[in-house]
Order: structure tokens, then C-alpha cells, then sequence
């Protein structure tokens, strides 16, 4: 039986266990998408789709409100699409198309292989009780030692939105100390040596199932033409939640998915130099009042690879006192000198969603 075939029955099958039903698979291997993210028409982020590919809408989404609007599925490796959902109620598929990825290599020298430098175009999301409460998004570049030492990046120009009236009521409920990261969280190790607590199963497709203490977790997926792989992981495990306590705000932790693209498939000699963009997503509950319980809670974190570079350890300790350290740390202000927003297609990155981008400089307010 053709294995395309059985993936798709896959898909459809476990769709029926879903209430939406919707499933969203690749268009060339008909391989399910993880970690795809769905927008209404209004710019809110109303769900992800899961390891199956299934849409699992967020706590306390009216899915009433959702049957006969216009949806954006939206994911780093895939074409951008608009969908208008007639209903809930019957089996869907849905075919995205894979993105294509050029990033030009440069010639170094091999003594200078010390220190990578990635730089490219970053976004990042918080929502809170179903609301954009800040959004961030520019250009950054990230210094990562390969011997020694923690990656480093350098903010070059950003933008800072921030919903007053949602910034408000989240200090009002939950005071203004919890943080999420404002970056995405780099990792210098190779990604062989990430991998070697996983245990890897190949069912003839090119889709590696990824297991941790016997539950699929993850995979690792190469592209038809066999020039990209795909990292694909959720930290919380299946079944799972993960609580935990830091100032008085209780969280559960539902997903925490990573996934990491590579211009290459030779999993055993991958580096960050190979990487070509990085989303990062946590789906939570917090709750520090009791009067108003466990309230829905996500942060999306992007980067896209425009160029890469080597650097020398001696470059580097020339400029790593003006680098931070900490991807929990906000910046007072917006700062740029271009309008490089503008040019996201040129690159092909995927666009902000029509309706986040409507309220950017709306309910959504730059500071300036």
C-alpha cells in the first residue's frame, strides 16, 4: 500500500478523535505538520496544530465563533495560507506548501572556525487570556562559541508593541514579575549531541520518530529532495503537564515545542552554522489570584537566518562586553534605523498575519 496513502488515512483517522476534525499535512510527502500556527481573521492566535497535525484550538476559544471565518495557518517551513472554515463538524485536510530556504555560504578561513555568527530576522509574541498582550520583532545577530562558553546576541534594529490594556490587566492578576523569553534560546551544541538521550525509530518514510522514555516526543524529518532536515520537539511530554511555581504564579506547562530547520541532512555533522530558522512555542496556564484561577498563556518565538559568518575567539572578545546574554531581557524601546519589515518577502519570510499586523500600531501600541 502506498505510504502516502497510509499517512493520510493516519491523519484523517486521528482527526475523528478531534472535535475541530482539521488536519494540515505536507503537500509533497502527505506527512502531518506539527506546530503550526492558526490565527483568526482578527489577528488572535487561536491554536497549534499537534504531532499528529491535528488543530487543538486554545483553553477558552469559542469554537462557535470560528465556522464560516477566515483562518491564516501559518508555520517557519511552510508557505502562509487563508483558510475559510465552513464548519467544525466533518473531516478536513489541508495541504501546505514547503518553503523554499536560500541562504548564500561564504568562504572562510578554517582558523577562524571559533565562533559562529548567525544574523536574520527575529519575532516574538506573548499572549495572555487570549489576547496579544506584546510583540517584538528586528534584527539580531547571535555570536555562539563552539568550545566554550554561552551564546550572545546583539539587537541592531527592533520594534516593541505592547497592548496597554492587557499589560494592565495581567499586572492586575498576576503582578508584573513572570517573564518569557524575548529571544529565540540558542543552543551551541552539534545536534547529534542533543539527540543522544532520544531514541530514534525510521518507518521507511523520511520522518524519524523521536522517543523519550518509550513516548514519541519528536521527529526528525528531511524534505523530499533531501536537502533540508527538520528538528521537531515538545519538551512537556505526551499525556504530561508541567507545573511549576516562581513568584507566587503557579504555571502548567501543556507544550513547549522547539523545532530548528538545517541546510543540510548529515545529522552527525550539524552545527548552528547550518541552521536556517528556529520557532519556539509554550502553551501554558498561570494562575496567582485564586478568584481568577488557571488563565491561558502562550509565547511564540521566531528567528530566521539571513546570513552566517565565522568568526576568530580573538574577534569576538573584542566586542562580547556590548552582547547580552539573557533572552529574557526587554528592551525600554523600539530602535531603528530601517524599515526592515518591509522587506520580508524579499527573504522569503513569512509575513506577520493580516490581522496581527492591523492591530500592530492599534490596540497594539509601538513604544517609542
Amino acid at each position: 500500500m502506498n505510504i502516502k496513502f497510509i499517512m493520510i488515512s493516519i491523519c484523517l483517522l486521528a482527526s475523528i478523535w478531534s472535535r475541530a476534525q482539521i488536519c494540515f499535512v505536507d503537500s509533497e510527502s502527505k506527512l502531518p505538520i506539527p506546530a503550526l500556527n492558526i490565527y483568526h481573521e482578527t489577528g488572535t492566535l487561536i491554536g497549534f496544530t499537534d504531532k499528529n497535525g491535528n488543530l487543538q484550538f486554545l483553553e477558552g476559544v469559542d469554537k462557535n465563533s470560528i465556522s464560516s471565518v477566515k483562518i491564516t495557518a501559518q508555520h517557519i517551513s511552510y508557505t502562509t495560507k487563508d483558510i475559510t472554515l465552513s464548519t467544525l463538524d466533518k473531516q478536513q485536510v489541508y495541504k501546505m506548501t514547503p518553503r523554499a530556504t536560500v541562504i548564500e555560504d561564504i568562504v572562510v578561513n578554517a582558523k577562524s572556525k571559533e565562533i559562529i555568527v548567525l544574523k536574520g530576522y527575529y519575532r516574538s509574541l506573548e499572549t495572555f487570556n487570549l489576547q496579544h498582550k506584546y510583540f517584538s520583532d528586528g534584527i539580531v545577530e547571535f555570536y555562539i562559541p563552539l568550545v566554550k562558553g554561552k551564546p550572545k546576541y546583539k539587537l541592531i534594529d527592533y520594534r516593541i508593541f505592547l497592548d496597554s490594556a492587557v499589560v494592565v490587566d495581567y499586572d492586575s492578576k498576576m503582578g508584573p514579575f513572570f517573564q518569557i523569553p524575548r529571544i529565540t534560546e540558542m543552543d551551541n551544541e552539534t545536534l547529534s549531541n542533543r539527540l543522544v538521550e532520544l531514541t530514534q525509530e525510521n518507518n521507511g518514510t523520511n520522518r524519524v520518530h523521536l522517543k523519550k522514555d518509550g513516548k514519541e516526543v519528536g521527529y526528525l524529518t528531511k524534505s523530499t529532495d533531501g536537502g533540508n532536515l527538520q528538528f521537531y520537539i515538545d519538551k512537556v511530554l505526551p499525556d504530561t503537564v508541567v507545573k511549576e511555581k516562581l513568584f507566587r504564579i503557579e504555571a502548567r506547562t501543556l507544550q513547549k515545542v522547539h523545532i530548528e530547520n538545517y541546510a543540510s541532512t548529515m545529522v552527525d555533522h550539524i552545527t548552528p552554522f547550518d541552521l536556517t530558522s528556529i520557532y519556539q512555542n509554550i502553551v501554558a496556564t498561570i494562575k496567582r489570584k485564586s478568584e481568577y484561577g488557571h488563565l491561558p498563556y502562550e509565547a511564540l518565538n521566531e528567528f530566521y537566518v539571513l546570513e552566517r559568518r565565522y568568526i576568530s575567539s580573538k574577534e569576538y572578545k573584542s566586542i562580547e562586553k556590548n552582547l547580552t546574554k539573557s533572552i529574557y531581557k526587554t528592551p525600554n524601546k523600539s530602535s531603528y534605523s530601517t524599515r526592515y519589515w518591509e522587506y520580508l518577502g524579499m527573504s522569503d519570510i513569512p509575513a506577520i498575519p493580516t490581522g496581527l499586523k492591523v492591530s500592530l500600531g492599534d490596540s497594539m501600541r509601538l513604544v517609542e
